[in-house]
């Protein structure tokens, strides 16, 4: 069964996640939302070739839509690393061409915990 594995960026967007959506909608639909958004981190990970339709926007990464948000990640042998996730409305190219060698730098050290 394929897997998903978050970097310490991910875990962040998740956190503020949470935090930004208890605060506007209450913890029900922020517990809903947010396991929405694991359900397509699975989907992801089972079919990762679905985020190849953005590979321009999110290049070398791909990235899928996972509810409001994009989930920007790199496949593995068996499963996918997510590496951040970020609102639609954001200027998602803009922000990965600033924080991509950071992200490539934290997805190789997942990458040698699975050869």
């Amino acid at each position: 069964m394929p897997k998903f594995y978050l970097t310490r960026r991910a875990t962040r967007d998740l956190h503020e996640i949470a935090a930004y959506s208890t605060e506007q909608w209450g913890e029900a639909r922020t517990r809903q939302y947010m396991a929405d958004l694991y359900r397509a981190f699975g989907r992801m990970s089972e079919e990762p070739q679905i985020g190849e339709l953005r590979l321009h926007r999110s290049s070398p990464f791909l990235m899928a839509p996972a509810k409001q948000h994009f989930a920007v990640y790199k496949p593995l042998k068996q499963g996918i690393v997510i590496a951040t996730v970020l609102h639609g409305r954001r200027n998602i190219e803009s922000i990965l061409r600033s924080i991509g060698p950071s992200l490539a730098a934290e997805i190789a050290k997942i990458e040698k915990q699975f050869p």
